[in-house]
């Protein structure tokens, strides 16, 4: 009795640890669970022992990860609920004998069974707890697919915005578009500006409430944000120099949104370096 008291207990706590680690990443806008969190950040430490490809695989193999370590937590929790149960709790089909399994595994594997909502039919439960308690598994293993799933898709619009933003820099450096600034009328240059100051703004929004996205390295120098920062910090200085007010107050925005990047950076995700342009260079290694 007390063993089965203890595995219950054991397993709704391991279930609720795995939900609030799920609420933590999927709903709230600005926090990531202690399981996420350890997961995409080993992963990404690991990788960056084997070079450049390696780390490039980083992103999408921690993102399949905490997934598959959803699963797996809510199916391990919700097998120690059913564990008291086997196998008199259940009914089997004919042809089936419960005790060439072990209870373990049969609790095992009627957890997965409920949680992926197969339902195949060859064991039942006749027990009114986990009658009640399988349908409630099955509605989280719905839940846990589609917010997956969800979380998953939503990755790719955070990269492509700072992959946009990335290029954009790209280009404006290549038409030294810093070196003619004061050449320039300053309207347009101050338009500009305020663009940069806008995209950089997103991305820093994007690794606020995305920050798996960070974990997810670029391919190409042209898009890679680490690799274009230094185009922006450019524009930000030439614009601080003029003598126009208009496109200085558009260079103290731009620096403004380089600040506060750099301190996101360096606050959230380890970027090493005392000065704004030392963690933008650390930002630099780990993506370019």
């Amino acid at each position: 009795m007390i063993w089965d008291a203890a595995s219950t207990v054991v397993g709704v706590a391991i279930v609720i640890y795995g939900l609030s680690d799920i609420f933590l990443t999927l709903v709230h806008p600005h926090a990531r669970g202690r399981l996420t969190r350890a997961i995409v950040a080993g992963i990404w430490s690991v990788t960056s022992r084997f070079g450049r490809r390696a780390r490039a695989a980083s992103g999408p193999l921690a993102a399949i990860s905490v997934v598959l370590a959803w699963a797996a937590i809510q199916a391990i929790g919700w097998g120690f609920i059913y564990l008291p149960h086997v196998p008199d709790g259940f009914l089997y089909s004919d042809g089936m004998d419960p005790a060439r399994y072990p209870d373990v595994l049969e609790a095992l594997y009627f957890s997965l069974v409920s949680l992926s909502t197969l339902g195949f039919g060859e064991v039942v439960p006749t027990d009114p707890f986990v009658r009640m308690l399988s349908p409630l598994q099955a509605v989280t293993g719905f839940a846990l697919l589609t917010g997956g799933a969800t979380w998953l898709l939503q990755l790719f619009p955070t990269l492509a915005r700072r992959r946009s933003t990335a290029l954009y820099l790209t280009l404006l450096g290549r038409a030294r578009y810093a070196e003619q600034l004061s050449t320039l009328d300053p309207v347009a240059p101050s338009g500009v500006l305020h663009t940069v100051a806008q995209q950089l703004a997103s991305v820093r929004v994007d690794l606020s409430q995305s920050p798996e996205s960070y974990y997810f390295r670029e391919g190409e120098a042209p898009t890679s944000l680490g690799h274009a920062l230094p185009v922006a910090q450019a524009l930000a200085e030439a614009a601080l120099r003029s003598p126009h007010a208009d496109l200085r107050i558009a260079g103290s925005i731009l620096d403004d949104a380089l600040e506060d990047l750099g301190e996101c950076l360096r606050d959230n995700f380890g970027a090493a370096g005392e000065s704004r342009a030392d963690v933008m260079q650390s930002f630099a290694r780990d993506h370019s």
